[in-house]
């Protein structure tokens, strides 16, 4: 009887574990995309849906055609959606020359197109808290604006001031009003920025202006060319804003087409509080994806203030929090089909109060809904509470996002700042450590090696002074009873050729020009020394590699490719050996083959000196003390390299002019091996190809 229940309760489990296994592979079959966050080290990492399709908006649009008759009048390429405080939902249907208003269920409530001055292919709606309605008429070259009952109230026209000269271009294609009633109009083509009116009209100025940007070669043209070259160029203009959005703080989000700020947050002085943030990396999963350009077209800030950002030509939606981090992401897959939830040309984007998020497509011509998930949810409320400082608060969502996703590495993040608030130290660096966040880390074992110091400075301090009475008297018996070691002990290990010549290095960072002059003629060092220092050279660069201190190396080993690291610098010194030399040979140096080689490896001995012990105390370092560790690690470069200087120097006879000159032909000749190394191997691969194929054909 035992032996049967026995069976039973293993067959439960099996059922249990097959049923488990497949509830996660259900509900991702039901999300037709798969959303990646990024991680501390910028990979992209799969994850369970943020959100997930609710529905379609604007499938079935019925109006009456004047004669009592309801007929289909579906969407025509709209450009804008927008969603009132009351999450009525407007439509800017342009090439339908309309704005329809949908309730907040998706129900379709009325088209506007303003009898009494018809619309012209409209591309922005804003609706006001007043009930104030905005439509950017692009066609007829204004701005409209409506009051409750949909009568014209006001227009925007061209602004009339002396800072707008006749060729500039005037077709409103979105706005934004902020609480005082100053209207924001993005206008097509328009490189001066926004176009700030008054709430009565009047021209106020722009605002949110992109800088130019100047590539290389256009500063090469300008030092180069001349006056009337210069004339026949293209003129370089900032990038144009291409849309707009504002928050409930008053702060004004623009969408621009250059490669630096594409996503600005601008405050009422039109500064950019976001300038060190970039919005608009590939995120893309094909060579093909990657040789597209990043076409942003539009943002949507929830109440939370979280950002949604829309890429048209990749097909992206990504999502960032408050402070500009990316959240998530995901991509539609190509589909020739409409399906509910996959995205063929988002143009625009925008959130409800429940934070779901509504995309606009022209060339579905329809509006995807999606809803957040647990995971979404859990994320948004997480990321706000920390937001606002209540890391206490937050600590529980953070850790059903860990439930839901143990990879979510921002959601350490988020449990590390509330242990840290609360003072528990070794669980917030340990946490920190899971996030990939140096900067935590460090603070947490700063906070950890203040207290240790605290519990035990009388133990530490008594300790000093026991150890320097000890040497004292140590040393005073040393010197009355005259006590050495035996003859035969006392540095024995010295006499061998190998330490003798290891002995040479300590010689070399002292008397450098005459150390390296007695490698050659007093043959005081030797292959067996250089290759020993070499290996040294490369064992000590992996151990500082993967051992020092996370504060200063947050890269997690498993990404680090050791054999890459000791590959890459062997071809590189092997590379410096064989062209230093070469060039000594034209130059009339004086060196040998030998001498270059050896001299090079004990060039090397400052590293091979001091790199590990700064590996090691790295580990008990803060960035606090980031100053002391970047001395140091410059220090021994800089060393390194003087002594690479007076190496070529010494063994070559040079002076400091032709040894200057010498060390710039050697890196050129560098480049030159290497171009003509990738040359040689491409060739060969081609010809072991083309041999391939023969064969292949012959074989038939």
């Amino acid at each position: 009887m035992k032996l049967n229940l026995s069976k039973w309760m293993i067959c439960l489990g099996l059922v249990c574990l097959i049923s488990i296994a497949f509830i996660p592979a259900k509900a991702n079959a039901d999300v037709p995309y798969r959303t990646f966050f990024e991680d501390s080290n910028g990979r992209s990492i799969p994850t369970r849906p943020a959100y997930i399709p609710a529905g379609v908006v604007a499938k079935d649009i019925y109006v009456d055609n004047g004669n009592g008759e309801m007929v289909y009048s579906p969407l025509k390429r709209p450009q804008d959606i927008f969603i009132d405080g009351n999450d009525h939902i407007y439509i800017a249907d342009t090439d339908n020359d309309r704005i329809v208003h949908f309730a907040a269920d998706g129900t379709f409530v009325q088209e506007i197109k303003v009898p009494e001055s018809p619309l012209k292919s409209p591309q922005g709606v804003f609706a006001a808290e007043n009930g104030d309605i905005y439509i950017a008429d692009t066609g007829n070259k204004r701005v409209v604006k409506l009051d409750k009952k949909l009568q014209l109230q006001q227009e925007f026209a061209r602004p009339q001031s002396s800072l707008i000269n006749e060729t500039f271009i005037y077709e409103p294609t979105n706005m934004v009003v902020d609480s005082r009633g100053f209207v924001y109009v993005v206008s097509k083509g328009s490189y001066q920025g926004v176009i700030q009116f008054e709430p009565g009209g009047q021209f106020f100025g722009f605002f949110g202006a992109n800088a130019t940007e100047v590539k290389v070669m256009d500063v090469v043209r300008k030092l180069l060319y001349t006056k009337e070259q210069l004339s026949r160029q293209v003129r370089l203009l900032p990038p144009i804003i291409r849309n707009i959005d504002i928050d409930r703080q008053g702060f004004i989000y623009t969408v621009s087409g250059s490669s630096k700020e594409q996503v600005k947050k601008l405050n009422i002085r039109s500064e950019n509080v976001w300038k060190e943030l970039s919005f608009g990396e590939k995120l893309a999963f094909s060579q093909e994806e990657r040789d597209k350009e990043v076409q942003l077209s539009d943002l949507s800030v929830d109440a939370n203030g979280n950002i949604t950002v829309i890429d048209k030509n990749l097909n992206v939606v990504s999502q960032y929090d408050a402070s500009g981090k990316l959240q998530f992401f995901w991509k539609s897959p190509t589909s020739s089909m409409a399906i509910m939830g996959l995205n063929q040309s988002p143009v625009a984007v925008a959130t409800n109060s429940r934070n779901e998020l509504f995309i606009l497509d022209d060339a579905l011509n329809l509006v995807q809904q999606l809803k957040p998930t647990q995971l979404g949810a859990a994320i948004h409320q997480a990321f706000m509470l920390s937001q606002g400082g209540k890391y206490k608060e937050s600590e529980q969502n953070w850790e059903e996002v860990v439930k839901l996703n143990a990879l979510f590495s921002p959601a350490y993040y988020g449990m590390a700042q509330a242990a840290f608030n609360e003072g528990d130290y070794e669980k917030a660096k340990d946490l920190y450590k899971l996030a990939g966040h140096g900067q935590g880390y460090s603070d947490s074992y700063w906070q950890l090696r203040l207290l240790w110091f605290q519990k035990h400075f009388s133990l530490i301090a008594n300790s000093m002074v026991i150890s320097l009475v000890v040497f004292f008297i140590a040393a005073r018996l040393k010197r009355k009873y005259k006590i050495a070691l035996p003859s035969n002990l006392r540095w024995k290990w010295l006499r061998q050729t190998l330490m003798r010549q290891l002995k040479h290095a300590f010689y070399i960072l002292k008397h450098p020009l005459e150390g390296f002059s007695d490698l050659r003629f007093l043959n005081r060092g030797g292959y067996l020394s250089a290759f020993v220092l070499l290996g040294s050279t490369v064992l000590i660069l992996l151990v500082k590699t993967y051992y020092t201190g996370f504060s200063f190396n947050p890269k997690p080993a498993a990404d680090i490719n050791g054999s890459l690291i000791m590959t890459g610098f062997l071809v590189s010194w092997t590379s410096w050996v064989v062209c230093n030399y070469l060039i000594g040979t034209i130059q009339q140096g004086e060196a040998r083959f030998k001498d270059v080689f050896v001299g090079s490896s004990y060039a090397l001995f400052p590293f091979v000196l001091l790199a590990l012990p700064l590996a090691l105390i790295s580990n008990v370092l803060t960035l606090s003390e980031g100053s002391i560790y970047q001395a140091i690690e410059w220090g021994i470069l800089i060393w390194c390299g003087l002594l690479f200087f007076w190496k070529i120097q010494s063994l070559q006879n040079y002076s400091v002019g032709e040894t200057v000159v010498n060390i710039l032909l050697t890196l050129l000749a560098m480049v030159i091996l290497w171009v003509l190394v990738f040359i040689v191997f491409g060739l060969a691969s081609e010809l072991a190809g083309f041999i391939y194929t023969i064969y292949q054909e012959v074989s038939k």
